[in-house]
């Protein structure tokens, strides 16, 4: 196959699935450099609208749109805020109309944009106690994987000292090269290279660069895979360190185990980077079988936050779901509120060890 040929296959898989109910038959029996010029005639089923456009849309679909909404939709765009976020106000029940996104009698797009803001401000929210939760398992880890291994230079390159299943080789052998690609990058790297000062500064002037320190550059996906990729007894260590903070902090003893923590950080993980991508919260779901709401996910920050800041969290969430709660009232909160897995408030909330 000749690069015209790869390259337009590559074009057309890309125009097949965003309109390829538009290609016939006999287009897609042509070679596929006939079809990237019969791509052209495909039809746009989203074409440019105007702020105008979109708002004579939404008054279609029986939305309350008003002259000084266009802010909104020049500020934020339709895309975030009315697709992302139009769910819970949907007459889905029928208004008495046969038109495409419908939404319940009375709905606005001030209602919309709330319901926007809301989840904004809860990822905002979060994001500050998902760092608490990053912290303590790089702190956790990096303390209790040094006190392992005191007097060996750089233990965490060596592969012998991770798990020894035959499946976890290479993603270990990945997860090292990642380390060593860290350590060994110029200091003034154009993405993050701020931030490498001072392991350069290791790198230049000592004989080794500690864990603990090649910890404050590593993402939390990595220092998970990291706790993930421990043998048994490392990650048994890890889990009793946080088993020993809980007792301190909540002054409750629990036991944590390896799998339980390897949990609670999956999912604390994956809300994260939800968050960290700007992307929906409050109704996300996570994990392979996606079944963990949000509320479920407050279980496991609670084991791994002090006391004091899980309070905190739990104070500034309530604040933000009774905001939500008088902005949209009655039908649509109780949709949001079951969105995030929350089915009774005090359940959800005060009903922690």
């Amino acid at each position: 196959m000749c690069v015209i040929d790869i390259l337009c296959n590559i074009v057309i898989v890309g125009g097949v699935k965003r309109c390829g109910a538009g290609m016939s038959d006999r287009t897609r029996d042509l070679p596929p450099y006939w079809r990237l010029f019969s791509f052209k005639r495909c039809k746009l089923d989203k074409p440019f609208k105007t702020i105008d456009q979109q708002m004579e849309i939404l008054r279609s679909r029986n939305m309350d749109v008003a002259p000084t909404d266009a802010g909104v939709l020049k500020r934020e765009g339709y895309y975030s805020v009315v697709n992302g976020y139009k769910a819970p106000f949907l007459d889905f029940v029928g208004n008495g109309t046969d038109i495409q996104d419908a939404y319940r009698d009375g709905t606005s797009l001030d209602d919309v944009y709330r319901l926007f803001k809301f989840d904004r401000d809860l990822r905002l929210t979060m994001m500050r106690y998902f760092a608490e939760a990053e912290a303590a398992l790089k702190t956790v880890c990096a303390y209790r994987f040094s006190e392992a291994h005191q007097g060996e230079k750089e233990p965490y390159l060596v592969p012998a000292n991770y798990r020894s299943e035959n499946s976890y080789q290479p993603r270990i052998l990945e997860l090292i090269d990642s380390f060593k690609s860290i350590l060994h990058k110029p200091p003034h790297d154009k993405k993050r290279g701020f931030k490498r000062e001072y392991i350069h500064h290791y790198v230049r002037n000592h004989d080794e660069t500690p864990f603990w320190v090649l910890t404050n550059f590593l993402m939390l996906g990595q220092v998970f895979k990291f706790y993930e990729y421990q043998n048994e007894s490392m990650r048994n260590r890890i889990a009793k360190g946080f088993s020993e903070l809980y007792l301190e902090s909540h002054g409750v003893e629990i036991k944590i185990s390896q799998k339980r923590l390897r949990i609670a950080f999956d999912h604390i993980k994956d809300f994260r980077n939800i968050c960290a991508h700007d992307e929906r919260l409050y109704c996300a779901r996570v994990s392979p079988g996606h079944d963990v709401t949000f509320a479920s996910m407050l279980s496991d920050l609670e084991l791994v936050l002090s006391k004091d800041e899980h309070a905190r969290m739990q104070g500034e969430i309530i604040h933000l779901l009774h905001e939500m709660m008088n902005d949209l009232g009655g039908e649509t909160a109780m949709i949001v509120l079951d969105g995030m897995g929350i089915t009774d408030l005090n359940r959800t909330f005060f009903s922690f060890a």
